[in-house]
């Protein structure tokens, strides 16, 4: 499972830190959702991470085009942070 990590700064500008390739031996966690669970015991409780799904990874892979991968990868933070933070308390 690939993970982006990003930074939002108090001026709401996002910085991409990391993509992660979360694999277990032997497959053991294919969604990730073991990595997600020790990811969220940081500072930032995972909010400053997001998994790609199968379609953007997909579309990721495929395009050769650097604003169309920077747009994919744009895309799937800023629906993730737009999610989290509809339920945020």
């Amino acid at each position: 499972m690939l993970f982006i990590e990003y930074d939002v700064n108090t001026d709401g500008e996002i910085e991409l830190v990391a993509l992660i390739n979360a694999v277990e031996e032997d497959d053991q966690d294919p969604d990730g959702e073991a990595w997600m669970a020790w990811r969220a015991t940081h500072e930032d409780k995972g909010m400053g991470c997001v998994g790609v799904s199968r379609a953007d990874l997909a579309a990721m892979e495929s395009t050769e085009d650097s604003e169309e991968l920077r747009a994919i990868i744009e895309g799937v933070i800023l629906n993730d942070r737009a999610t989290k933070e509809e339920v945020a308390p």
